[in-house]
C-alpha cells in the first residue's frame, strides 16, 4: 500500500515538473552525506526549476555492541543450590569437566554488528519561489537483514561443552525411558552409574534463557549444529521514504558548493524482527526478554518506522 502511495506521489511530482518546466539548463552534482542511515554518496540532477532527482548509496560503518547470556540447567529459574552452596549448573558443569576436561563458563558473550546498507532513489519537489525548501518522496532498497549477532570465539569451548552435555542428556533419557533404545544401556562405550544418570535427568538440559513464550514456557537457546549461537534482525528490503529538507549555499561567492538537511521517515515494514538460529522470533514472539537483549528489544519494539535525519554537502560538476 505504501509503495503504491509513493509511486503515485512520484508520478504526480514528475507530471507537475513537466507541466511547469521552462527553458532550463540541468546541472549535475556529487554529494557526500551522513546521518541516521549511515554515510554515503549521491548523484544529483535538477530536471527543471521545480524537480531534482537523487540517487546514491548509504551504509552504516562497522561497529560492535555486546550482548550477554547466562547458561542455566533446567527450565525453571531456581538455581537449585545444594548444602555446599553449589548451584545446579555448578554440579552439572563439574560432572562434564570430569568426563571431558572442558570447563564451562556460565556466561556466553555475543557480539552484534549492523549491516544496514541501501541504494536510494529520491525525488525532491521545490514548490516555493526561493527554491530552498523541498519535499521528498522515493525509496531505499537493500538487504532485508540489517544486523547480525554471534558468539565470541572465546566462548566456543563453552558452547561445545553445552552441546556435549545436551547430547549426553538425550542419550541418558533415551536409555532410561525408551524400552526399544538401540543404546542398550551403554553411552560412549560405557554404562554410567545410575546415580549419575539420575542427577543429569533430574537437572535437565543446558541452555540460555532468553525469554518466555506467550504460554509461559521458557525459551532456552541452545547451540546449533556448529556449536554456535546466532541472531539476525530483519526488515523489508524495499523501504518507501517521505520527508522534507532545506538546501542552500555554503558560500554565497561560490555557487558550486551547497549543503542540505533532510528529515523524514523510512517505512521499513513495521517492527523489526529478530530471529535466532533455530527460527525463534524474539521481539514479538517472546515475553519477558531478559538482560541486555531485553533492553535492545524494548528499544526496537516501538520503531515501526525509521527516523531519517541526514546532512549532505554537494559540489556542482558542470557550470
Amino acid at each position: 500500500m505504501r509503495a503504491k502511495v509513493i509511486s503515485a506521489v512520484l508520478a504526480a511530482a514528475l507530471s507537475f515538473g513537466n507541466a511547469a518546466a521552462k527553458t532550463f539548463s540541468p546541472d549535475f552534482r556529487f554529494a557526500a552525506d551522513m546521518g541516521t542511515t549511515g554515510i554515503g554518496f549521491e548523484l544529483e540532477s535538477s530536471l527543471n526549476e521545480y524537480l531534482q532527482v537523487r540517487t546514491g548509496f548509504d551504509w552504516i560503518p562497522h561497529f560492535e555492541y555486546p550482548m550477554h547470556f547466562s547458561i542455566q540447567v533446567g527450565n525453571d529459574s531456581d538455581p537449585g543450590y545444594d548444602e555446599q552452596g553449589r548451584s545446579r549448573f555448578d554440579r552439572m558443569a563439574g560432572y562434564l569437566q570430569d568426563m571431558t576436561g572442558f570447563e564451562i563458563d556460565q556466561q556466553v558473550d555475543m557480539i552484534g554488528e549492523p549491516s544496514f546498507c541501501n541504494f536510494k532513489l529520491l525525488v525532491d519537489v521545490f514548490p516555493f519561489k526561493n527554491k530552498h525548501w523541498y519535499f521528498t518522496c522515493g525509496f531505499y532498497a537493500g538487504p532485508s537483514t540489517i544486523g547480525r549477532a554471534s558468539n565470541t570465539t572465546e566462548d566456543m569451548t563453552t558452547l561445545l561443552s553445552v552441546a556435549m552435555y545436551n547430547n549426553m542428556y538425550d542419550k541418558i533419557y533415551d536409555i532410561e525411558n525408551n524400552p526399544d533404545s538401540e543404546l542398550d544401556g551403554v553411552f560412549l562405550g560405557m554404562e554410567l552409574p545410575p546415580m549419575i544418570n539420575d542427577k543429569i535427568l533430574n537437572a535437565g538440559r543446558m541452555g540460555m534463557h532468553v525469554g518466555d513464550f506467550p504460554d509461559g514456557k521458557p525459551y532456552m537457546m541452545e547451540p546449533d549444529e556448529n556449536n554456535m549461537v546466532k541472531a539476525e534482525m530483519k526488515v523489508n528490503a524495499f523501504k518507501p521514504y517521505l520527508g522534507a529538507g532545506y538546501r542552500g549555499l555554503i558560500d554565497k561567492k561560490n555557487d558550486r558548493l551547497n549543503f542540505a538537511a533532510d528529515a523524514g521517515l523510512l517505512f521499513w515494514g513495521g517492527t523489526p524482527k529478530v530471529y535466532t538460529h533455530d527460527g525463534t522470533e524474539i521481539v514479538q514472539g517472546l515475553d519477558n526478554v531478559i538482560g541486555q537483549v531485553g533492553r535492545y528489544t524494548k528499544l526496537v519494539k516501538p520503531m515501526k518506522v525509521f527516523p531519517v535525519l541526514n546532512l549532505s554537502v554537494s559540489y556542482r560538476l558542470f557550470k
